[in-house]
């Protein structure tokens, strides 16, 4: 974590992708950690998968990666807003890998419909933001 000298750190692992610009992968502030904008893309190639399951499974990964770096875990989630580019077609695999990342842990959450997300080119099928706690 990088301590901006304040109260709020920004939180970075090269475990997941990283932003372009300016954008953190997420930001820790009084036991709170905020994810930015996430996707299913490989930390290294930054590559989507063409299988929407193995997009799903690589973008939990992704999220479990950036909240270890803060000192959480999935558990420690408490709200998740998804982005789909489909939801009729997506939404059920999505919520397969959903109840296996998260087990009986049920964080809110709130998914919406945008094909406007996403670097052009990429094809992302999710995006997610989250919250979580670690008191």
């Amino acid at each position: 974590m990088v301590d901006l000298g304040g109260t709020v750190r920004i939180i970075h692992t090269d475990d997941a992708p990283a932003h372009v610009g300016p954008v953190p992968q997420a930001v820790e502030a009084g036991g709170w950690i905020h994810v930015s904008a996430l996707f299913g893309a490989d930390p290294k190639e930054r590559a989507i998968p063409e299988d929407a399951r193995a997009e799903a499974e690589q973008l939990f990964d992704n999220l479990a990666a950036i909240l270890a770096a803060g000192g959480a875990a999935l558990t420690d989630v408490v709200r998740v807003g998804i982005v789909m580019r489909d939801l009729q077609r997506d939404r059920p695999v999505f919520n397969e890998v959903w109840a296996e990342r998260f087990g009986n842990h049920r964080p809110a959450r709130s998914a919406i419909e945008s094909a406007a997300f996403g670097r052009p080119g990429e094809n992302a099928r999710f995006m997610v933001e989250a919250a979580a706690y670690r008191g």
